[in-house]
């Protein structure tokens, strides 16, 4: 249902019993939306946990976007929605570009979330992009590698994105295991055209933002909850960097990796995604 938070409506998606832990699914794309993960995992994890989807401001079944858009506007919508909901403290699962919102806000909240999963998170937008690129150059033999120095840009961004687009039909390729290379994720289908017009609204709004050029991988080492990062054998986005970092930084982390699956664990194997999360979310 539509909601009123802040200065628009944003859609939320509730599942589960108000008197059951709650857990905030933060989505990534950005733009992606929150369609997806409820349609494969809602009912799957309420049956634990009070789980609540949204989608950002600007994006899929939210209200249009009227302005600009920042990271920290998502974030302030969570907490305010937070407050809203008469809820003292959650967890939360970032996906993809998700994870960097959830590290975000974990490290900048920490009163306010208990607990933390990272599904193939993109933390740094730089590194992130590096590794998508080169995951599309396998399939584009007579393209360059985009070089980029310092700070992520969203010249950087679109260049990158361009390979993706380049790939056609054959993107899902990089993002799955090759048990689902034909893995069609339900919002391609169901959500209305207008809808996806919004995301793309969303994305060159938040990737023109000054926030995406932020720095956040520091973060992992002022993590102060449990945090589990899930890290698929075939996903393209999250680097050997950031992993590293995570492994050394972060002081109850969790390391799972992922066998034979790619992006999507939560669409992939979404019986082992839910077992996983909820025995570490318990």
């Amino acid at each position: 249902m539509l909601t009123k938070i802040r200065d628009t409506r944003l859609y939320v998606d509730q599942r589960g019993s108000a008197d059951a832990p709650p857990v905030l699914f933060i989505h990534g794309g950005p733009g992606a939306g929150s369609y997806d993960f409820m349609k494969l995992q809602g009912d799957r994890l309420a049956r634990s946990f009070h789980l609540i989807g949204v989608d950002q401001r600007g994006v899929q079944q939210s209200d249009p976007l009227t302005g600009p858009v920042s990271e920290l506007d998502l974030i302030a919508d969570y907490e305010a929605l937070r407050e809203q909901l008469g809820i003292a403290q959650w967890s939360v699962i970032g996906h993809s570009y998700g994870g960097r919102i959830a590290l975000r806000y974990a490290a900048t909240h920490p009163q306010a979330i208990t607990k933390v999963v990272f599904e193939n998170p993109g933390w740094d937008m730089v590194l992130a992009s590096d590794t998508l690129a080169h995951a599309a150059l396998r399939l584009l033999p007579d393209a360059e590698f985009p070089s980029h120095t310092g700070p992520a840009t969203k010249a950087m961004w679109d260049e990158r994105v361009d390979l993706l687009i380049r790939l056609g039909e054959r993107r899902m390729e990089i993002y799955t295991g090759p048990d689902a290379r034909d893995l069609q994720l339900p919002a391609d289908t169901e959500i209305d055209g207008e809808f996806h017009r919004r995301s793309g609204h969303f994305s060159e709004q938040i990737t023109s933002s000054s926030s995406f050029a932020d720095e956040v991988l520091p973060y992992l080492g002022q993590l102060t909850q449990p945090a589990l990062l899930i890290k698929g054998e075939y996903d393209p986005a999250t680097s050997a960097e950031e992993i590293e970092l995570f492994r050394s930084d972060v002081r109850q982390g969790i390391y799972y990796y992922a066998a034979g699956v790619g992006h999507f664990l939560h669409a992939e194997q979404p019986d082992v995604y839910a077992r996983l999360v909820t025995d570490f979310l318990s």
